[in-house]
């Protein structure tokens, strides 16, 4: 009687297929897409995701401004820069255009923004903040790696 059932090809009958269509589709349904992108922070679910990776502002936080701009510039993030002290409001700053115009490898232009540390920093997809904080020092050396052009 089985084999009465297996000569009769099963796979020629037309409700067979549309039962296999049906199992593939669910088990389509079921199983997760793996090239979601997965780029968005778990951190800020809010996070605009974009092509470039989500940074971490710690492995920025007091690092010199000039030198993180010119690095996030160099991956190909959209680069703000601004200088922002909450206790006297008026000297706020916008620095995206000087950071541009300096060179980090440049003595001068290392020496003349290395005050200013990066306190913070805001991403939202491939464009990036930076938030500045003034601490004076007393450097007048150059720094490591630049041309000395005083």
């Amino acid at each position: 009687m089985a084999s009465e059932v297996f000569n009769k090809k099963l796979f020629k009958k037309w409700w067979f297929w549309v039962g296999v269509v049906l199992i593939l589709g669910l088990i389509g349904l079921a199983t997760p897409d793996s090239s979601t992108d997965t780029t968005n922070s778990s951190d800020n679910p809010s996070q605009v995701v974009g092509t470039l990776p989500v940074l971490d502002s710690n492995d920025y936080a007091n690092k010199e401004g000039l030198v993180v701009f010119k690095e996030l510039e160099t991956i190909g993030y959209e680069i703000t820069a601004e200088y922002v002290n909450e206790a006297v409001p008026a000297t706020n700053q916008e620095f995206t255009e000087q950071f541009t115009n300096a060179d980090a490898t440049s003595c001068s232009d290392r020496l003349g923004f290395d005050a200013y540390l990066v306190s913070g920093l805001e991403q939202s997809g491939d464009s990036v903040s930076i938030i500045l904080t003034n601490e004076a020092t007393d450097s007048q050396t150059c720094p490591v790696g630049t041309t000395n052009d005083l």
